[in-house]
């Protein structure tokens, strides 16, 4: 029924050209969040001084799709156990690592976690371990929150990939990994230094990066496609968004025709 869909770049419009869809008019204003981004940067550094304080050297974020009771409607509770008992058992066992998780549905996540909420407690527990727990419904804070406290963003699903687009956009070196074998996905152009497809590789990439003074050239980097997915990058989407929605209002307000 829309009329106007606005987008974050040409990518997205083509996706809903091949898509069939009626929707008349696509507007690409880059990425309609990025204005939060200096507006996070004191709460995100207070969270990485936090765990810092507690001994944390590395810092990873952890974003996640969420999950359902049931598996035919979205992904099961299984996959993001699998996810979350990684990450935590290694905080466990590194006391130089920390770790900022920010579930899409965090009001769930314990209950939906099932077991692994015991070790997650125990995470808490180190210091070096933070929870972005607020939001009745999705979380309260963006994806960028937990992606500027952090050394490594890493979001844990391709089909949706929009966390991980605002971390990069942030100017997190940021990785994804894939546990369904989504190939499809033109994120795969990101290279294997950026897309992984199992924990352990990716946390394998993660010591090694560390190790190497300098670090490995092009980890965790999107700049090779930034340019398809937000063309501005600017901080400045909502604007267009907003400047556009007024040039409609003065133009009817002025009785010209749709």
């Amino acid at each position: 029924t829309a009329d106007i869909f606005f987008v974050y770049a040409l990518t997205m419009a083509d996706i809903e050209r091949r898509s069939h869809s009626r929707i008349p008019y696509l507007v690409v204003t880059g990425y309609l969040g990025d204005h939060r981004f200096p507006l996070l940067r004191d709460a995100s550094g207070r969270v990485r001084q936090r765990l810092q304080s507690h001994g944390a050297q590395r810092i990873l974020a952890f974003t996640d799709e969420n999950s359902q009771d049931d598996e035919r409607w979205h992904t099961g509770h299984g996959v993001e156990r699998e996810a979350y008992a990684f990450l935590l058992e290694r905080v466990l066992e590194e006391p130089w690592l920390g770790l900022v998780l920010k579930p899409k549905t965090p009001s769930t996540l314990r209950r939906r976690l099932g077991p692994v909420a015991e070790r997650l407690a125990q995470a808490e527990a180190t210091g070096r371990c933070f929870l972005f727990e607020e939001g009745s419904i999705q979380g309260s804070f963006p994806p960028a929150a937990a992606a500027l406290a952090a050394d490594l963003m890493i979001h844990g699903h391709l089909n949706a990939g929009t966390a991980g687009l605002e971390a990069a956009l942030a100017g997190v070196p940021t990785l994804l990994l894939d546990p369904f074998g989504w190939s499809v996905s033109p994120l795969y152009r990101l290279g294997e230094r950026v897309v992984f497809t199992q924990w352990e590789s990716l946390w394998r990439a993660c010591r090694e990066h560390w190790r190497r003074p300098g670090g490995i050239p092009g980890f965790g980097d999107w700049s090779p496609m930034l340019e398809e997915l937000d063309p501005f990058r600017d901080g400045r989407a909502a604007e267009r968004m907003g400047t556009y929605l007024q040039w409609l209002l003065e133009g009817f307000r002025a009785g010209l025709d749709r």
